[in-house]
């Protein structure tokens, strides 16, 4: 695939419009899966949780992601990796299911509401 720039703000945003596409059905407990495998970030969005999975050691992984071109493959990389392991949980027998209850359950246990 071709974009203009091969930069991980260019390609999550390629993603993020190939989800909408589809009505938010590609994507659809993404967010909640990233949520519950870093244990934190229930209030970002699934382009930065994609980035603390990316660089974990760090605190602002936005600024790691924009300065150095070999973070912007690694953060690209890791994107493919994240969503082929998201949909291998989606494709188990009520897969989304289960995922949603597991976040509910994480939600409320962090007090969160």
């Amino acid at each position: 695939m071709y974009f203009p720039e091969q930069t991980y703000f260019v390609v999550a945003a390629f993603v993020l419009g190939y989800d909408m596409a589809h009505a938010g059905g590609v994507l659809a407990g993404f967010r909640e899966w990233l949520v519950l495998r870093l244990g934190m970030g229930s209030n970002l969005t699934w382009m930065m949780l994609v980035l603390h999975a990316a660089f974990p050691e760090e605190s602002n992984p936005h600024d790691v992601v924009i300065a150095s071109p070999t973070a912007q493959r690694q953060a690209i990389d890791i994107l493919f990796d994240l969503i082929d392991e998201f949909h291998e949980v989606r494709a188990e027998r009520d897969g989304l299911r289960k995922l949603f209850v597991s976040y509910d359950c994480w939600v409320r246990q962090q007090g969160i509401e």
